[in-house]
């Protein structure tokens, strides 16, 4: 090559270099798993390297930085992500489902003895997971738009953002059967006292010095919360293999139960839980306040 000849430089943005990253992490966590069952890890131990788990965290961390990013500005923009992190994730399963398959690895849960040298068992169980694309997408897209839509007030988009991590955190650890007082150490209620803490300590810094200018971030983030919690109650309610503390759905009347939890658990306790936060914030907002030169 000649001396004069220059090489072109990287055309990648900060928003696409962030987002091959978090696609690495979920490929990791298929191969992770893939690697340890095969290795004769316990089914308690690898269980917890989830997937599903795992593209939950990456939508709430993929809205909650990508904007400083440069990318998904406008709700339209949220589309190709979803849609792209949830076929890339279910890709990966496909693939070592494949490769389960073909080798015969009884250790590895992606494939069933029944997929062995059944290639039209396999093909079934292939499409199963194709159709996961749909369901990933649709919920990758919802818990993405939450976290979205507090950019509005910048200043809550952290505590949304962890709130719905401890939300996840605290379903995921229940349904793969923790003891009720470790998962409890997830309280998403301790979450939100400390949002309180953070909205009234990081809001005047950012323009929120009066009261009622932290009102209305103080609801923003209660309302959050709460929808991190319905979200869970919806999935106790349509999964109802996995066993968790947020709804039971062995009571019956499933329907009028979540409508209920809408009005009461949502909308009522959002309120209640806001003019809390709301309260705490003044407070902390007041009392870390620099004293006016004399």
């Amino acid at each position: 090559m000649s001396p004069d000849v220059e090489t072109p430089t990287s055309t990648r943005t900060p928003y696409l270099q962030f987002l091959y990253r978090i696609m690495f992490f979920l490929a990791a966590i298929v191969v992770a798993r893939f690697v340890l069952e095969i290795a004769g890890t316990p089914e308690p131990v690898t269980r917890y390297v989830s997937l599903n788990a795992g593209i939950f965290f990456a939508a709430i961390y993929l809205a909650a930085i990508a904007p400083l990013r440069g990318g998904m500005g406008r709700f339209r923009q949220l589309l190709l992500p979803s849609l792209l992190i949830s076929a890339w994730s279910v890709g990966w399963v496909i693939l070592a489902t494949i490769v389960a398959a073909v080798l015969r690895l009884e250790r590895s849960h992606f494939a069933d003895r029944a997929d062995y040298g059944n290639w039209g068992h396999l093909g079934q169980h292939l499409l199963d997971h194709v159709i996961e694309i749909g369901v990933f997408f649709v919920l990758v897209l919802v818990i993405m738009t939450i976290v979205h839509l507090t950019w509005r007030w910048p200043v809550t988009v952290a505590p949304a953002a962890v709130l719905g991590g401890l939300v996840i955190m605290r379903y995921w650890v229940e349904a793969m059967g923790a003891p009720p007082p470790a998962a409890a150490a997830w309280s998403s209620t301790i979450g939100v006292l400390v949002s309180a803490v953070y909205l009234g300590g990081l809001g005047p810094r950012l323009g929120l010095t009066t009261g009622r200018q932290l009102l209305v971030p103080s609801l923003v983030v209660a309302f959050a919360w709460r929808v991190w919690i319905f979200l869970a109650t919806l999935l106790s309610a349509l999964v109802p293999f996995y066993k968790t503390h947020f709804f039971d759905p062995t009571g019956g009347r499933v329907a009028l139960r979540l409508v209920r939890f809408v009005a009461g658990g949502v909308l009522v306790e959002g309120l209640i839980a806001g003019l809390i936060v709301w309260g705490i914030a003044v407070w902390i907002s007041r009392a870390t306040r620099p004293p006016e030169p004399a």
